[in-house]
């Protein structure tokens, strides 16, 4: 017969086990939870980082590059291009894959092609068509002369676009304009949709 001390003895170990597997258990959760709140913080400061850095490149310093004197329609030239794409935020575009962004402007009235490039924040306009365009904006010779006089080149650029006098053409999928940071050239040509 099991006497008074010895039940006790036995009760006591048997609920110093279950305290021990009621903690063991309380553990497992909590080390469960770290991990998923862990899992959480990690893809919200990737997708932060993703989104600030890449897609919108939000920190990303302007250079300046100096406005070129333009008299007449016919005297629009790669500077001129180059200005207004480094104003319109071609700046905050990146390479992708190896691959750097190329925007090709195209004077529509005067059957002109430039090509801007952007490496390391810088964007480069020289005349010819592009290889590989990223997007192809066209607009005619008169139209780029009032925008590039408006004193307000944002507001003149937008005015333009909703007007439809400034066209875009997509020519790379939306992944690729994404990781590139076409975003910032999408908030400035705003409209209903890029064709």
């Amino acid at each position: 017969m099991i006497n008074k001390f010895e039940r006790r003895k036995v009760n006591e170990d048997v609920r110093n086990e279950a305290v021990k597997d009621e903690r063991k258990k309380v553990s497992r959760r909590k080390l469960g939870s770290n991990i998923i709140i862990g899992i959480i913080i990690a893809l919200l400061l990737t997708s932060a980082y993703i989104y600030f850095f890449v897609i919108s490149s939000t920190f990303v310093m302007k250079p300046y590059i100096a406005k070129a004197e333009l008299a007449s329609a016919s005297d629009i030239s790669s500077d001129n291009l180059e200005w207004a794409m480094n104003e319109m935020n071609a700046y905050k575009l990146h390479s992708y894959l190896g691959e750097e962004p190329v925007i090709e402007i195209v004077i529509t009235d005067q059957s002109r092609i430039f090509t801007t490039t952007t490496a390391n924040n810088y964007p480069t306009t020289v005349g010819g068509a592009a290889v590989s365009p990223d997007i192809r904006l066209s607009m005619n010779s008169a139209d780029f002369v009032e925008l590039y006089a408006a004193t307000d080149f944002m507001a003149k650029v937008q005015e333009l676009r909703l007007a439809g006098r400034i066209q875009i053409e997509i020519l790379k999928d939306d992944i690729t304009l994404a990781m590139k940071g076409y975003k910032a050239i999408y908030d400035a040509l705003p409209g209903a949709s890029w064709q």
